[in-house]
């Protein structure tokens, strides 16, 4: 009965997702439309003749009524081609995979800061120390108040610039790429990144700790003789699903962050790819890389939903 009803939970939350990031694509596809401007005139130049750019025009399917060029772009990217960069001269999946990597591997990094930083920070706003509560909770609303393009100018210059601890951009230094290298030149961007979410977490983990204070649960495990450690633990595991979601959720806080962080410390990721194909009205690549912003918002929320239910069965079944 519970491998039914984990399996039908999964199988609802695949079906959502999936109608999910049908309409997510949808409205990339027609808000890229939307955008000024004439992708064969940014290809060709200026000097192009208007039946070479209508040529150039056929190629690239846009003289197609805009539902068949949607249906024939969507069942390219489902099978990962996402057409072909003009304004790059080589296929869209062999521009973005490169960058994909710096992102993920950036994303990856702040979000497990943001998770040390929300652990630490909610245990110390729950503490019984009435001055570390207070120091905690000041922190805590300073990061959540700090932009992340702003903490990224502040620890780039001071940092990288004023003290030259940490390299100023990129993702490792040329020749060497250990992981000590790499770690150096992701630190700073993902301390900017990792700030604001961590902040939240810690706020998520103080609120469900406190309420839990506020039940019989904690007296009730004291008076049987658990350690303080083993306290803390069914504290944790009753708090973490609420945690999870709000990691969930700020994912798309880092992944916008990203867009500015990875150009403030020149990280060639997704972001960087952004600003270039916006700027040259490349739609394919414009396409592909909001596509898959989208797409990996949607799946980090879908982990975050089967995490969820595998820690707390009432959510499975429905029960909250």
């Amino acid at each position: 009965m519970r491998h039914n009803r984990l399996v039908r939970f999964i199988s609802s939350r695949l079906l959502l997702t999936a109608i999910t990031a049908f309409f997510v694509s949808m409205i990339v596809f027609f808000a890229v439309r939307a955008v000024p401007g004439d992708p064969a005139l940014n290809v060709l130049g200026l000097q192009s003749t208007a039946a070479d750019r209508e040529a150039l025009r056929k190629v690239m399917g846009l003289d197609q009524p805009l539902i068949v060029q949607f249906l024939s772009w969507l069942g390219h990217a489902i099978t990962g081609d996402f057409g072909y960069s003009y304004s790059q001269g080589r296929p869209v999946a062999s521009v973005i995979g490169p960058a994909l990597g710096n992102t993920l591997l950036l994303g990856l990094t702040a979000s497990i800061l943001a998770v040390i930083i929300g652990l630490a920070m909610g245990n110390a706003a729950t503490s019984r120390w009435r001055g570390l509560r207070r120091t905690t909770d000041w922190i805590e609303a300073v990061f959540l108040s700090a932009p992340q393009y702003t903490v990224a100018l502040i620890l780039l210059i001071c940092f990288a610039v004023l003290l030259p601890l940490f390299p100023a951009g990129g993702v490792s230094t040329r020749g060497n790429g250990s992981v000590a290298d790499i770690g150096s030149h992701l630190l700073l961007p993902a301390i900017a990144l990792a700030l604001a979410p961590g902040a939240q977490m810690a706020r998520s983990l103080k609120t469900s700790i406190s309420t839990l204070q506020a039940t019989e649960l904690l007296p009730s495990l004291r008076a049987r003789g658990l350690s303080p450690i083993r306290i803390s633990v069914h504290a944790h595991h009753n708090a973490l699903p609420p945690m999870v979601t709000v990691l969930g959720i700020q994912v798309g806080t880092m992944l916008g962050g990203e867009l500015f962080v990875e150009n403030i410390f020149s990280i060639p990721g997704l972001g960087a790819l952004v600003v270039q194909s916006v700027a040259l009205r490349d739609y394919t690549l414009i396409q592909a890389v909001s596509l898959l912003i989208a797409v990996i918002f949607i799946v980090v929320l879908l982990l975050a939903d089967l995490l969820n239910a595998l820690l707390d069965p009432r959510i499975r079944v429905g029960q909250l």
